[in-house]
């Protein structure tokens, strides 16, 4: 991941303020970066105008307009408020029928260092609540992707960069790098603390021997995982103190965790990079 230059910020033009207008302010304003505001409405009024009998057809095409109008509105608003701070800010308007879609098309147009999106208040990793078009960006989004939730942003927090590094697939080890190489970046920008999480769950046999096998059994499992973790951060400048191996179940731990070090962001793997803010409380 390289430092952020540009951002992409999808805004929701349902919502009065959307609250990642703040948090680009934030980054643009640490980072340096330019912004170019993003809303993608697709206006179906004119579409469907010919189902409501008795009402003309210019009635609609004048809705559209307004409703055009009011997001072209905000969006010169939003430009206005941050060129007012000294941030380079623009922005798109778009009415293609797939969000998602619009997304990705305009992130690659940009080569946007990151992209930024609000995303509804949900328990981590609960996919059945996460939109599909968050969903699709996670995975198909070639450019670093934040996705944002209201909650308050901790100063002096930290980081997260969530690895594997005992995956089986050879291209792992590389992708560990550049997670915790993202989140080492966006932690020096935003003046955060990097920090690396590792959970792994120890298979045990129902009929592997109780007492002091199983325990050195244990042992050497997560000395591999140490080992592993070690190796994995030689490359890179991660204080010990910030570096946490846990055992167990993935999401408690790693909620747990969150708390613990007071995290703003969470690192995962997409194509690229998705940083997740965590809801932490």
């Amino acid at each position: 991941m390289k430092s952020i230059e540009n951002i992409l910020v999808v805004i929701d033009p349902t919502i009065e303020r959307d609250f990642v207008v703040d948090r680009a302010k934030l980054i643009a304003n640490a980072s340096k970066a330019s912004v170019r505001f993003f809303v993608n409405n697709v206006n179906s009024l004119a579409e469907h105008s010919y189902t409501y009998d008795g009402i003309n057809g210019q009635f609609f095409e004048a809705q559209c307009k307004m409703l055009a109008d009011n997001i072209e509105s905000i969006l010169k608003n939003l430009v206005d408020e941050f060129n007012a701070e000294k941030i380079d800010a623009s922005y798109v308007y778009a009415t293609e029928h797939n969000l998602a879609e619009a997304i990705i098309k305009q992130a690659a147009k940009l080569e946007s260092g990151l992209v930024l999106k609000s995303t509804h208040h949900h328990s981590l990793f609960q996919r059945s609540i996460i939109s599909n078009t968050d969903w699709r960006l996670i995975r198909k989004c070639q450019s670093p992707l934040l996705l944002v939730k209201p909650n308050d942003w901790r100063e002096g927090g930290s980081i997260v960069a969530a690895v594997d590094p005992l995956h089986s697939k050879a291209a792992q080890s590389e992708l560990d790098h550049h997670l915790i190489q993202g989140a080492e970046i966006v932690a020096e920008q935003l003046g955060q603390t990097a920090c690396v999480f590792h959970s792994y769950f120890p298979f045990v046999s129902s009929v592997f021997p109780m007492g002091g096998e199983l325990a050195e059994h244990l042992k050497r499992i997560r000395q591999q995982h140490a080992d592993k973790i070690n190796d994995l951060l030689s490359d890179h400048a991660i204080a010990e103190d910030n570096i946490r191996l846990s055992h167990g179940d993935l999401v408690p731990s790693l909620i747990s965790y969150l708390k613990i070090v007071n995290a703003n962001m969470l690192v995962i793997k997409n194509n690229e990079i998705c940083i997740i803010l965590p809801t932490v409380k």
